[in-house]
């Protein structure tokens, strides 16, 4: 299936996609992004991840610009250390998560904009704090005033994966909360997606849906694959992804969507470079990313 013309904005996913599952960032990954940026068409990144867990990819990528985080909880421009749009959780519902989450044997991790709190730590909380390199702080729950932008709770074991489901269950309509990966529940303010938040950006930019293409492989992909006009995916991706794709390219530990990205170039070869797009306005009171 040929891609529809005049594509002017990808925005794609980050782990298992752009990433392999070592947390890689391949060279020919890289090489279609800057090609794809060079034939005038703008690259976001969307992503489950903090700013300060996506920043060394947006750098490594060469992106300026804006960039989703928190599976639509926060846009923003990392090197102007400014939000566009910003959503978090109410003080209550996130305290009423981390208790029950905990309480079931699973590690909750409440994620601010630049720092993540437990209430205690273990070895799945050490590795994934490691994996994002984001600063890890044990704080009693009642000493976090302000609502987190998104709580994760993480299942130590696959036989674990029924107090994910026990999560679900409990705060489900609340709550809006998807997955990046089976031991994973990503929990944001109701109405929060990555496909919301790509909607939202896009219209920013001035683009409408079929001048758009989206890039995933899990379930907090799928709403972004449904709305963009072509969808991209890897051959790792879970059987949702793949059945909205309009191209699946190999494994992303083989850099697989860079082929992708190129098919989406061969569809556009001789197409001249496309004008600026719209400005977006910073809201400068967001913090800055620190140095820990």
């Amino acid at each position: 299936m040929g891609t529809k013309p005049g594509i002017r904005l990808i925005v794609s996913d980050v782990d298992r996609t752009l990433l392999t599952n070592a947390y890689v960032l391949p060279k020919r990954v890289v090489d279609a992004v800057r090609a794809t940026e060079a034939a005038g068409i703008r690259v976001v990144l969307a992503t489950a991840r903090s700013p300060i867990g996506v920043s060394r990819y947006v750098t490594q990528l060469g992106l300026t610009g804006p960039t989703i985080c928190f599976n639509g909880a926060w846009t923003g421009d990392l090197a102007k250390g400014c939000g566009f749009d910003s959503h978090t959780l109410g003080n209550q519902a996130a305290t009423d998560v981390m208790e029950f989450a905990q309480a079931a044997g699973l590690s909750p991790m409440w994620y601010e904009f630049d720092r993540v709190h437990v209430i205690k730590r273990n070895d799945l909380t050490e590795r994934e704090a490691a994996k994002t390199g984001e600063p890890l702080f044990v704080t009693p729950l009642a000493d976090l005033v302000a609502g987190p932008h998104k709580i994760m709770c993480i299942a130590d074991r696959p036989e674990h994966l029924t107090k994910i489901e026990a999560v679900r269950e409990a705060f489900c309509g609340r709550l809006a909360m998807s997955s990046s990966h089976p031991r994973l529940l990503e929990i944001c303010a109701r109405g929060v997606s990555k496909g919301t938040a790509v909607a939202n950006l896009a219209g920013s930019l001035g683009f409408k849906p079929d001048q758009c293409a989206a890039a995933g492989d899990a379930e907090n992909d799928l709403e972004m694959l449904a709305w963009a006009g072509v969808a991209l995916t890897v051959g790792n991706a879970i059987p949702e992804a793949k059945r909205l794709a309009h191209y699946v390219g190999s494994s992303c530990d083989q850099g697989g969507i860079a082929e992708g990205f190129n098919w989406i170039l061969q569809e556009q070869v001789g197409r001249t470079a496309f004008p600026d797009t719209r400005p977006l306005s910073c809201d400068q009171s967001t913090p800055r990313l620190q140095e820990y």
